[in-house]
């Protein structure tokens, strides 16, 4: 443990300086193989091993998936579909905001993709019916957490490669705590449009429009349906679906709507590479690091003083969210995962707590520090598209945020809400 200390203090001085997090966990890491005389070599074969698994290849494909889907315009088929269902009632746009979000997630599965693209529709539009900007903004960056739950979610394949958790059981355990996450959101924005007298909208869509918007919406949200009804009904892997996801995005964006060109395919091929490189740099060397804590024993030795201690499920399960909401806030929820999900799981397998369970309460977790001050980058996000100052939304996003927090309360003390899924599919 004493080794390890200024390894940790290394890698926390390195965050806070801004070095892509990546070389500071590769900096990290190695000093600490200096001063445990490892050999150098060592951390080149864990840099291999952690890359060397076929479901990674999942993380590329459903990024590009997403990109291409977000290019074909279906963006604002969707946000139509929902001005249209649920705007006409008192609130309309804020609602359609949280709906759209719902939908969106099941296409990219991108909390800041879904500020970026919903939010410049948005936001203007709530706008000019009268909404406060800051609660506009708010709004959009409180439902786009919804969209790293709902799958495809890109940590959830993450977290399920570096835990070795099922990712089909993942998805699966996923759906209805996203669903009930933007429940909760639409449920706390109806009471607020009756407190401040929020007004309906009158979606711009003529009647004979109707079928065909139905369609179109029926076509974007075919994508999460192919994908989760072949991981679960067991067609194809995960890292199969994903490509599935991709040849599905293509025909429809370049042969079905026609609104796919070879340059947003180039920008769409661009933006997945750069990402992937990204979170590829960071899993390679965090996997230097998790081997380092499960051989200093460090996690051994945690796991077996909180069971002396007597420590419920539910307590460990508390703590470990209070660690993530802070984490999230300053940490990449990739690199957060990649880091803290091997040891917290391995402590939560030995204290008896379902890996499913687990494992979304950490995902849904760690997501809220994306709206969580002082550096959520979704309040960023939502900051950028409106113009208005970070801690302006902070103040409004709070309602949504107390509605976030009883969720995962109820996901801690209601483990059916994220195993009966995947019990029913098999797993």
């Amino acid at each position: 443990m004493i080794e390890l200390l200024p390894v940790l203090l290394f890698l926390l001085f390195l965050i806070f300086v801004r070095i892509d997090i990546a070389f500071a966990i590769g900096a990290a890491s190695y000093l600490w193989l200096f001063i445990a005389g490892e050999s150098m070599t060592t951390g080149v074969t864990r840099v291999f091993s952690g890359l060397n698994s076929f479901v990674l290849l999942a993380i590329p494909f459903f990024l590009l998936a997403g990109e291409l889907m977000n290019n074909s315009g279906i963006t604002n088929r969707i946000v139509k579909f929902a001005n249209y269902t649920i705007g006409r009632f008192r609130g309309g746009l804020a609602q359609a905001n949280v709906l759209a979000s719902l939908f969106f997630a099941g296409i990219t599965g991108a909390a800041v993709a879904d500020v970026a693209a919903l939010g410049s529709v948005f936001i203007p539009a709530m706008d000019e019916e009268g909404y406060d900007t800051d609660f506009s903004s708010a709004i959009t960056a409180a439902s786009s957490i919804v969209g790293p739950i709902i799958p495809p979610s890109i940590i959830i394949v993450i977290y399920g490669s570096v835990t070795s958790t099922s990712i089909g059981a993942l998805f699966s355990a996923a759906i209805i705590p996203g669903l009930l996450l933007g429940g909760a959101l639409m449920v706390i924005t109806g009471i607020l449009s009756v407190q401040r007298d929020f007004p309906s909208h009158t979606p711009d869509v003529e009647r004979s429009e109707v079928p065909r918007l139905l369609f179109d919406s029926l076509i974007a949200l075919t994508m999460p349906a192919i994908i989760l009804g072949g991981i679960l009904g067991g067609v194809f892997t995960p890292t199969e679906a994903a490509a599935v996801a991709c040849i599905y995005a293509l025909l429809i964006g370049g042969v079905f709507y026609r609104s796919l060109g070879s340059s947003d395919i180039y920008d769409s091929l661009s933006i997945t590479l750069e990402r992937s490189a990204q979170l590829y740099a960071i899993i390679a060397f965090a996997m230097i690091l998790s081997w380092m804590l499960a051989r200093t024993g460090i996690t051994r030795d945690l796991a077996a003083a909180l069971v002396q201690m007597g420590l419920s499920p539910e307590m460990f399960m508390l703590f470990v969210g209070v660690i993530l909401l802070f984490v999230g806030t300053w940490l990449e929820i990739g690199a957060a995962a990649i880091i803290l999900a091997p040891p917290l799981a391995t402590i939560a397998e030995t204290l008896g707590i379902p890996a499913y369970q687990f494992g979304i309460m950490f995902i849904v977790t760690l997501n809220f520090g994306l709206i969580t001050p002082p550096l959520g980058i979704c309040l960023f996000a939502a900051s950028s598209v409106s113009d208005r100052p970070v801690w302006e939304i902070s103040k409004e996003i709070v309602p949504f945020y107390v509605a976030d927090i009883a969720v995962l309360l109820s996901i801690i003390y209601l483990p059916s809400l994220t195993l009966t899924l995947p019990r029913l599919t098999g797993f």
